[in-house]
């Protein structure tokens, strides 16, 4: 989204990148993301992740420029040291990859995801003049210490965020929409493709890819120009084998990179420093082989997919259905039992209907009402957020669905200890419908009905009175004087104005 230049730095006498980006104004989505990735480079000091030297900006012919000023390494990115279709000696592949772990380290500690770990926006540099960027080996023959090991530099936060819903970087601050897809197909996470929740383990499912690619010279899941079937594939396809591409790989290695590459995010590893710490000991028992350059990636052997059940959308509301018809609600242990089954049936619903289908969204909708019911708001925002976003962006905002994805959505932030985030998501909810429904339509009413409750929560009762006293008007005129909720709104204002 910008221009990258090497550059030199005059004053200190070095040579620094230099990032740019133009925009309009500086309130923009493009300049937000821009200035909150030099926040994230600046918070972490890594010797693995790129140093931030500066930011700043200047307005020229009028517009603003936004610059980046960064280290520059000197060295090669990974893509350029193993081209398509090119493998790395096992061990080597391995030492690498436990390298990229150790540099997710620190950038998960700070509740963020990387979210486009891909070989481009990795370099390996040699720590010393003896060493040939990339292999490790000594340049010369002779005897002599040593040669140092090669490092790598993790680069590229323009699409890091937090994985907690609130904060500054947060996804809740709005840089990066919920329904936006960001990051490079080939490596995403079936959770990425899917608008669910992401976390640590998103990342380390890129790393995954990343090493089954080093071993193999080919991307673990292939569909040249077919964007619905990579999707497919990632969500769906079985794991494919290192071993069945390259036999001499150890089993132990192509049973981690298997369990990288789970589906369920929650049965996929999570810690970074586990990681690396399992690829450096297999290394470590690997007997180092020298690169290797293979052909053309080979495409998996033909086979039907497994087939779905004949009515999928029909036994997903079944079995929804069934779980929430259950007669023992009340318990904490039966909430918990409900939470756990409506995740089993929103497992199924992946596995078998279409990324955008209104039977998946329906529960999570219903699982998020579990999650709030079991005293746990902010999981059920975190399950919920993406899927409201995804509704309005696909059903379009007035779309019933999407109006009530969206209020249970603002509750459940409201109800996490946010009133402010919740009045404003609400906000601008109300700006997208109101123009296609009228003043007094029952959900537009919900919804500047719940704007005022979280306004007046947040200790801003002003502004909630003359929301609720505007209602109220609407009502009056509609309804009449004596409807419940005319006087329900008349008994509000008098107690927010007290």
């Amino acid at each position: 989204m910008a221009e990258v230049w090497k550059a030199h730095d005059q004053r200190l006498d070095r040579m620094v990148v230099a990032k740019f980006l133009r925009v309009t104004d500086r309130g923009t989505h493009p300049a937000l993301r821009f200035l909150r990735e030099a926040k994230i480079l600046a918070a972490i000091d890594d010797p693995r992740i790129v140093r931030v030297h500066d930011v700043d900006e200047a307005r020229i012919d009028g517009s603003w420029h936004l610059y980046l000023i960064t280290q520059y390494v000197e060295g090669q990115t990974l893509r350029a040291l193993v081209p398509k279709g090119h493998r790395l000696a096992v061990a080597q592949a391995l030492r690498w990859a436990a390298e990229l772990c150790e540099a997710l380290v620190p950038v998960h500690a700070r509740d963020l995801v990387h979210r486009d770990i891909k070989p481009t926006n990795v370099m390996i540099r040699a720590t010393g003049a003896g060493t040939r960027a990339g292999t490790g080996t000594p340049s010369g023959t002779g005897a002599g210490p040593a040669a140092p090991q090669d490092s790598l530099v993790l680069l590229d936060f323009g699409i890091a965020r937090s994985y907690t819903l609130f904060g500054d970087l947060g996804y809740g601050a709005g840089v990066t929409g919920y329904a936006q897809l960001v990051g490079t197909p080939e490596y995403m996470a079936p959770e990425c493709f899917l608008q669910e929740p992401i976390g640590p383990a998103t990342d380390l499912y890129a790393v995954g890819c990343v090493l089954f690619e080093m071993l193999t010279g080919r991307q673990p899941y292939v569909a040249p120009d077919d964007y619905g079937a990579l999707v497919s594939l990632h969500c769906r396809a079985p794991v494919p084998s290192v071993r069945a591409l390259r036999p001499e790989v150890p089993p132990a290695v192509d049973h981690l990179v298997t369990r990288l590459l789970t589906k369920n995010p929650g049965e996929r590893p999570a810690d970074a420093r586990e990681i690396a710490g399992l690829l450096r000991g297999l290394s470590v028992a690997v007997v180092p082989r020298p690169t290797v350059v293979i052909g053309p990636p080979t495409p998996p052997p033909p086979g039907p997919p497994p087939g779905p059940p004949a009515d999928p959308a029909r036994e997903v509301e079944t079995r929804c259905n069934a779980v929430l018809e259950s007669t023992d609600r009340d318990t904490e242990a039966a909430t918990a039992e409900r939470v756990r089954q409506l995740s089993d049936v929103l497992a199924f619903a992946h596995a078998t209907l279409p990324a955008d289908h209104r039977g998946i969204w329906l529960v999570v909708l219903h699982l998020a009402q579990a999650l709030a019911r079991a005293g746990r708001p902010a999981a059920a925002a975190e399950r919920l957020a993406p899927v409201a976003a995804r509704a309005r962006q696909v059903l379009g905002a007035d779309d019933q669905l999407a109006v009530v994805c969206a209020l249970n959505l603002a509750r459940y932030i409201g109800e996490s200890g946010h009133p402010r985030p919740a009045a404003q998501h609400l906000l601008e909810l109300r700006a997208a419908v109101s123009g296609v429904l009228a003043a007094t339509d029952p959900k537009l009413s919900e919804i500047r009905y719940d704007q005022a409750h979280w306004l007046a929560a947040a200790g801003e009762t002003q502004r909630a009175a003359a929301e609720f006293e505007a209602l109220y008007a609407d009502h009056w005129t509609a309804y009449g004087p004596d409807h419940p909720q005319t006087v329900r709104l008349r008994e509000l204002i008098a107690r927010t104005r007290a």
